[in-house]
Formats: C-alpha cells, structure tokens, sequence
C-alpha cells in the first residue's frame, strides 16, 4: 500500500513538471545540470577571489568598520544604523546616504568575530559566489526556451570580470553586492509570481527589492529594469506582467520615506560637493558637466571592454573638465547614442542585444552624472551592476558569430561542453584573461599602503591619491622603531602632502597632515601656519585639537582649551579631543571640567584604559580616594600595563 501511494504522488510531481515544461514552451534544460552548472561559476567567483581572504582593511573599510563606533557596538548598535544616516558612527557631519542593511551586517559580523577583517571578506567573497549561481539561474529561468548557454556565457563573464575587484575586495562595497544581489532574487520572484500565479512569489519579490534598497539606494534604476524584463522575457500576458512590476514603486517609497524621516530629505546629492570628489563641481555650467560626464562614461565603456589600468580613484585634476570640442567627449557621445538608437529600433523584435544595452543604460544612468551630480566623478564599482548588460551583448555576441544553436538537447556536462565547445572556448578564454587580471589586482587591495602604493602609479595627479598616500607613509613612520626609518617615511610623506597641495592649492586637509608632520618634526611654528591654513580654508575638529597640542606643550594652556573646544564644537563625539580637553582643564584644577570631558568621550569609546586611568587620576587629586580606587583598578582591568 505505502509503495503504491508513493508512485502515485511522484507520479503528480511529475505531472505538475510536465505541466510547466509545456506552459513555458520548449522543454527546459535538467534540473541537475543547472545547478550543476551554477555550482562551477560559484565555486569559479569563489576561487578567484581566495586571495583576498588574508587582507587587512583598506580605504572606506575603517569609516564603515574599523573606526565606526556604532558598528563597534555590534548588536547593540543595529537601532542607529536603522535610523541614522551611514556616516554617523564614524563622523559628526550631516549625511546625505542612507545604507543600513551592511551596516547591519557588518555590526553582526563584529558581534561574531570581533575586529577581524578577514571574517568580513570571507563574508564578501561568500556572497559574490552566491550572487554567481543565483544570477546564473535567474537568467534560465528567463531564457528556459534558449537553453543554458547564455545564461552560462553571461555569468561566466560577469563574475570574472576584473572591474568588480573594488567590489569584492573592498568590504564597505558589500553595499553593492547587496544591492544587485538582491535586485536579482526579486527579478525571479517576480517571474515565478507571472509564469505560476503563486501570490508568495509576488511577497517575496517585493520583500527582496526591499532588502535591496535599503542596501543602496541605486538599486532605484531597477524600477525600470522590472518593466524591461517583462517585456523580453515573459511573453504570456506581456501588457499585463509589464503593469504589475509597477508594484515594485511600493518597497521603493518605503524607502524613501524612510529615508526622508532619518536623512531630512529624499535627494540623493549633496549640493556641497567638491571637486576632489567630483571633477563635476569644478564646471561653470550644465554645458561643461555634460560634456565632461561623457567623456568619463567613455572611459567606464573603455574599462568594460578593456579593464586596464584599475584604480581606485581617478579624481582632480587627474581628469579635468573638458569641452565639447574634445575628441574623448565626442567619440563617447557617439557610442551612447548610437547604442540607444539601435536598442530602440529592436525593441520590437525583442534582441537580446537590445536588452542588454537598455539594461546597461538603465542601471548606469544614476552614476553617470548626467542626471544627477552625485559624490564621486569615476569609480570602478559604480560598474558592478551596469557590467552585466555588457556581460549579456558580449556573449550574445559570441553565440552569434559562432552560428550557436540555442536549444535544450544538452542532459548533462558533456553533451553540453561538446555541443557548445566553440563559444565556451572563446568566451572561457576570456574570462580566463579577465580571472587572471581580477586575482593580480586582488593584491592591490591587501591593505590602504599597498592600495595607493600601486595607485600613484596610475593616476600621479590625483590630489586625493597623493594626499592619502601620504597618510600611510605617514603610519609607517610613526610604527617604525627606529629613528632613521621613521625620518625617511615622514620624508616621503611630506613630499606627498606637498604634491597634494601643489595640485590642489585650497586642499584644507593637506594643509593639515603637512602641519602635524612638522609638529612631529618640531617645527612648531610652521605646523602652527599649516593649521591655522586649513582652518581657514574648512575649520576641522581635527586640526583644531592638533593645534591644542602645541599650545599644551608649549604651557599655553589657555589656548590650548579654546582648541580643543573647537574641535568638539566640530565633532561632538571627537574622542581624542575631548580626553585632551579633559588634560588641560586637570592641568588648571578645573576638576569638575576634566571629568565632565572624560566621561562625556567614554560614552563613544567605554573601553578606552587611559580616559579611565585619566578619571582615577582626577578623582585622587581631588582627594577622593574611594573614587580613584575604583577607576583606577577598573583601568588595570582594561590594560594590565597602565599599572606602575
């Protein structure tokens, strides 16, 4: 009897089967060689980028991790991350981006694996491999009467695509892993829900565009990619799929109206750009941003094509505004239009090559700068999700001129890699080009030293490449231990910070790092001009508190507190300052002061040892033995070396 009922049931598994495989048309592919074949490019993503599991934290990683104290908070912190702006834990400006879902995931990591970088890029890396079978399997589901080898060749090409390096190897990037992760995951809700009418597909589909703003907010361009996949792929109830993607406007303005509540504004700009950000901001009108915004989107179509030389960033005067007359801008505005007129013209036909291009100028649109100025000019990872609509036209192409027959014969590996030997071959030994290039650059981004070690090189007249450059030599120095190693690489770091300003004569920041070298130097008076330079130029909590350390050294105690009270009127949540501040109210007797100052930073660092050595400190020149003894023993608990 049990044997019976057991056949009858897999028997209207089978049924249920058949019944979609006839509704969709062709017979689709087995099951067992998509994931087959899914597993090979996971695993492939997965392994070109092993070597990036042993990296320190480089660039943004510090601001969103390392030196972010909210996300030091691990879950304790996940309610600001949800309602203060993405900057917060790490500055004291207005923010003007709203990114918390890896935020989110960065505090539960912290949670797990304190402070270990290495967990992070797992975790990155971990999910690139996700991302590769995922989008593989999305892509058959909406090519199921093509057969496997685009879907294939596209994502073959996409993971081993060597301008997705800043991605991947840059942790705080995992916003845009999450963002086109997730965008991809409701594209396939989306089609379950048409193809099968499953209301849970449709809720889910909605739930992951959800996760996928909240990731970054240029997962908005989908709104129109949601539209576009229903017009190409789904061809039963086209008009009607096409109305029900408007659904997707409801997580977006959720989004927003989040955003609104937590940022004041719904914009994604910030009309205080500069133009060490964004070449952008140095144009005298709409003419010059234009025709510089074209000549850059050139060079991003190059670095698809072409993706040498990689850098981590290409700002002013590196690239500066150019004119229309600039053959770079004309050639670029060519290409662009001549690539949405044909996509125009094939819409009806419905070419593969027509969506991949319209999904390419969709998603690239809101970092081209053409629309909006946004934060940056150039940046390799603002192509992590426009790169697959040149993924898609580049393996198009590849079927086409090698006269590929498209269908589902192919019942396992073999069939398959014998029936389409030809256009694997040639689009495998691409990607093997571009893995090759992808794990070479990986070892760029072991660290922010060897990061802008290697990228001075390409683009020497970066102001803000010089200028953080020269921050790392200048850690370098400070860790050496011996006193001619430590003179060289102030040396050099020196010269960076010239080379900066001699770039870029009004860089405030500059001005500041050049001062607190001569500071170290002993050069007082000069680091004293430098600060006072900068200051004037942008006041920053920073340079003020430096410049209160000259005035402590050298007994000027009054100006030192008007210093460091400068610096916490910047940045209320100024650490140092505020302990520094504490120092030179202690300095004058002013005990209550000191530890007011003491214990206001402790709420942004509890665990820092010498503010709570500090705290003892006072108590027992005060005359309170009973307080002293407490704080004291509690910073011999925090770090067992403070005790003498």
């Amino acid at each position: 009897m049990s044997k019976k009922k057991k056949g009858k049931n897999t028997n209207s598994k089978a049924a249920k089967a058949s019944s979609r495989s006839v509704k969709s048309g062709k017979k689709s592919a087995d099951r067992s060689l998509l994931i087959g074949l899914g597993a090979i490019l996971a695993i492939f993503a997965f392994l070109i980028y092993t070597n990036t599991l042993s990296h320190d934290y480089a660039l943004d990683d510090y601001s969103a991790i390392k030196e972010n104290y909210v996300t030091k908070k691990g879950l304790g912190g996940l309610k600001e991350i949800f309602t203060r702006h993405y900057r917060y834990g790490y500055w004291n400006s207005p923010g003007t981006l709203y990114r918390p879902m890896s935020l989110a995931m960065f505090a539960v990591e912290w949670e797990i694996a304190e402070d270990s970088p290495g967990f992070y890029h797992f975790v990155n890396v971990l999910l690139y491999a996700l991302t590769a079978f995922l989008l593989f399997w999305t892509l058959c589901k909406l090519l199921r009467d093509r057969g496997p080898l685009i879907p294939f060749l596209v994502t073959l090409i996409f993971v081993s695509h060597p301008i997705h390096v800043e991605v991947v190897a840059n942790i705080k990037s995992r916003d845009e892993i999450l963002a086109f992760l997730f965008s991809v995951l409701a594209i396939y809700g989306f089609w379950k829900y048409i193809s099968y009418k499953d209301l849970k597909w449709l809720l889910l589909a909605l739930l992951f565009y959800t996760i996928s703003m909240f990731s970054k907010e240029s997962a908005i361009t989908f709104l129109a990619v949601f539209p576009l996949v229903a017009y190409f792929f789904i061809k039963k109830e086209t008009s009607k799929a096409v109305i029900t993607s408007a659904l997707f406007l409801v997580p977006a303005s959720i989004y927003l109206l989040v955003r609104k509540q937590v940022l004041g504004s719904i914009s994604a700009g910030s009309t205080d750009i500069s133009a060490l950000d964004n070449v952008l901001a140095q144009a005298s009108g709409k003419g010059e941003e234009l025709s510089t915004a074209f000549m850059l989107g050139g060079k991003y179509l190059k670095n698809l094509v072409f993706p040498h030389p990689l850098g981590s960033d290409f700002g002013y005067p590196q690239y500066t505004i150019v004119d229309w007359g600039d053959w770079r801008v004309l050639l670029s505005l060519l290409i662009f239009i001549g690539m949405g007129i044909w996509a125009v013209l094939n819409l009806k036909k419905k070419n593969l090559l027509a969506f991949g291009i319209l999904y390419f100028l969709i998603t690239f649109s809101i970092f081209s700068n053409m629309i909006i100025k946004i934060g940056t000019s150039y940046g390799d990872r603002l192509m992590y999700a426009p790169s697959l609509g040149y993924a898609i036209v580049l393996a198009v192409l590849v079927v086409q001129l090698t006269k590929s027959e498209m269908d589902n014969k192919a019942r396992n590996f073999k069939t398959f890699f014998k029936q389409y030997k030809t256009p694997v071959l040639i689009v495998g030994l691409i990607a093997l080009a571009y893995a090759v290039k992808t794990y070479t650059r990986n070892t760029v981004w072991e660290n922010s030293y060897s990061l802008y070690e290697a990228d001075i090189k390409i683009a020497p007249n970066s102001a803000k490449l010089n200028y953080h450059y020269g921050l790392e030599l200048n850690k370098i120095g400070i860790a050496a231990t011996d006193d001619a190693k430590r003179k060289e690489y102030w040396d050099k770091a020196l010269a960076q910070f010239n080379r900066a300003i001699e770039l870029t004569p009004d860089y405030s920041d500059a001005y500041g790092q050049r001062g607190l070298l001569f500071y170290r130097g002993k050069n007082f008076e000069q680091a004293i001009k430098d600060y006072e330079k900068s200051i004037a130029l942008k006041p920053n909590s920073k340079v003020y508190s430096n410049m209160g350390t000259i005035y402590f050294e050298t007994g000027r105690i009054a100006d030192a507190i008007n210093a460091y009270k400068n610096a916490i009127k910047y940045d209320p949540r100024f650490v140092d300052a505020r302990r520094n501040l504490g120092s030179a109210y202690a300095m004058s007797k002013q005990y209550d002061l000191a530890l007011r100052e003491y214990q206001e930073a402790l709420k942004y660092d509890p665990n820092n040892a010498t503010i709570t050595l500090y705290i003892g400190t006072v108590y027992r020149d005060m005359g309170d033995t009973a307080n002293a003894k407490i704080w004291l023993e509690k910073a011999y608990q925090l770090d067992p070396g403070l005790r003498k």
